[in-house]
């Protein structure tokens, strides 16, 4: 039991139990559909059987209705019937026994019927179910008063119809080899349902143990991702619904895995980037703690210069988080591309004359070209690019910017002179803290942070960002943004 004391059943037992007791019901209906069927259908047999005999027992009533002239026979001794049926002997035999009945005296000058034609007399027990009708189907003989839940035969006589022998239909079977009959078949019935059933259970335990041997791997590479152990896969075995689950939950772990690598790389890489500033910074006020240093504006700037690094820092790492959680994918808004552009251009252009670096724009001949983005964060990955080329193109140097158009995608390219980046730091400068050369990027002031962010901004917006040689002999940086028509 639970801790609620509910009674925990394993879903291979419900699985099983269900299975079976569909099976079970199935078998039910099916062994009584069978009986009902084969019940009915000997049934009608039987009734078919019995009606073929009425056929010979009509030309004896014809015989017996041409000698008489009509039915005033019957319905003045109903006995005659039951004679003209039970009647198995010949007119010299009746002499033989004595008077023949009076009720038989019209078919004294009769030919006696051959004893190849005449019938064995009927079963008492289809003699109580016939009846007589004339041609107006009114009863003459028996206890029908209508000829419903009757098989009726034409008794036609000179091509006329002159009435109808009846044999009442059966509602059930009365004769004992009939009632065995049906019991065998019962009893096959039941023994095939039981041995279907033993099959259906093997097969249902066979495939609830087939259904949950996945399930139950998924189980356990779940609890093993619980205790944190990434690296846990599951075989794939299938292509149905159950392995590609298999196969969703080994990409999941494989991502948690590349994730959990990165948090921890994360961790070094902050500890490792917040260790030299703050150890400057220690040691600075240690030193004027000590006496050994002055404090005077040498001093102050240098531990200023540290903590602006620390502000930097710290400002990059909420400006990454911000934009990996998407924090502004609410407020995106058609933004024109060239006007941002121009006017973070202008914001760096005293930086760009001071260090000599020539700046070329080449726009698109439609300059209004627009993309769903936000303003704020589009402002800053040109901020990050531009400052990025500043702080490691050589001086002089030159910035060559194009943008043009594809119809359905807005590319915009960054070229800069050298130095470049070496072939296996191509695809590693998008990564969070990445440097190619730390000293140097400590020295100009980059926190590793930079393209990391544009990254992050430019995927929340739906595009693409890549780097690559220049033909200017320095980095190439690729922003891919969908374009959206002007209505």
């Amino acid at each position: 039991m639970d801790a609620q004391g509910q009674v925990k059943i394993k879903l291979a037992y419900k699985l099983f139990l269900a299975f079976l007791l569909t099976s079970l019901i199935s078998i039910v209906l099916m062994v009584g559909i069978m009986r009902y069927f084969v019940v009915k259908g000997f049934e009608d047999f039987i009734n078919k059987l019995e009606m073929e005999t009425l056929g010979e027992y009509v030309e004896l009533i014809q015989i017996e209705y041409s000698a008489q002239q009509g039915w005033n026979f019957i319905r003045e001794n109903p006995r005659a019937f039951r004679d003209i049926l039970l009647a198995d002997e010949t007119s010299a035999d009746w002499e033989k026994r004595g008077p023949r009945p009076a009720h038989l005296d019209g078919m004294r000058n009769i030919e006696p019927i051959p004893d190849e034609i005449r019938p064995a007399p009927p079963h008492r027990n289809i003699l109580r179910r016939l009846s007589l009708f004339d041609n107006q189907r009114q009863p003459i003989y028996g206890k029908a008063t209508t000829t419903q839940d009757h098989y009726l035969r034409e008794i036609v006589v000179d091509g006329k119809t002159v009435g109808f022998l009846g044999l009442k239909k059966r509602l059930k079977l009365s004769h004992p080899l009939e009632e065995h009959f049906i019991y065998r078949q019962s009893i096959a019935f039941i023994i095939i349902g039981f041995s279907v059933l033993l099959l259906s259970a093997l097969v249902a335990f066979l495939l609830s143990r087939q259904i949950l041997r996945p399930i139950r791997q998924l189980t356990d590479g779940a609890h093993a991702l619980a205790s944190r152990k990434f690296e846990t896969r599951i075989a794939v075995h299938s292509g149905d619904e159950l392995g590609q689950l298999a196969q969703d939950f080994n990409r999941m772990a494989q991502t948690l895995e590349r994730y959990e690598t990165m948090r921890q790389q994360w961790i070094s890489d902050i500890s490792h980037e917040l260790r030299t500033p703050i150890a400057i910074l220690r040691g600075e006020i240690e030193a004027i703690q000590d006496g050994v240093r002055e404090i005077n504006g040498k001093t102050l700037e240098s531990v200023h210069a540290e903590v602006m690094l620390l502000a930097k820092l710290v400002e990059d790492l909420h400006n990454l988080s911000m934009a990996e959680t998407e924090t502004l994918s609410d407020k995106h808004k058609p933004v024109m591309v060239c006007e941002v552009l121009q006017d973070s251009l202008k914001m760096f252009a005293a930086r760009f004359s001071q260090k000599h670096i020539t700046v070329n724009f080449e726009p698109e001949a439609d300059d209004e070209i627009i993309v769903m983005a936000n303003h704020d964060r589009m402002s800053q990955v040109y901020a990050n690019i531009l400052e990025n080329t500043l702080r490691y193109t050589e001086s002089p140097g030159e910035l060559k910017i194009r943008l043009n158009t594809d119809g359905q995608n807005v590319h915009i390219h960054f070229d800069d002179t050298k130095p470049g980046v070496p072939d296996d730091s191509l695809l590693r400068i998008f990564d969070r803290l990445y440097r190619i050369d730390p000293s140097r990027s400590r020295k100009n002031g980059g926190s590793g942070l930079g393209l990391a962010i544009c990254k992050s901004i430019v995927e929340s917006f739906g595009g693409e960002i890549r780097s690559a040689h220049s033909s200017l002999g320095g980095l190439r940086i690729e922003i891919i943004l969908p374009r959206i028509t002007k209505a």
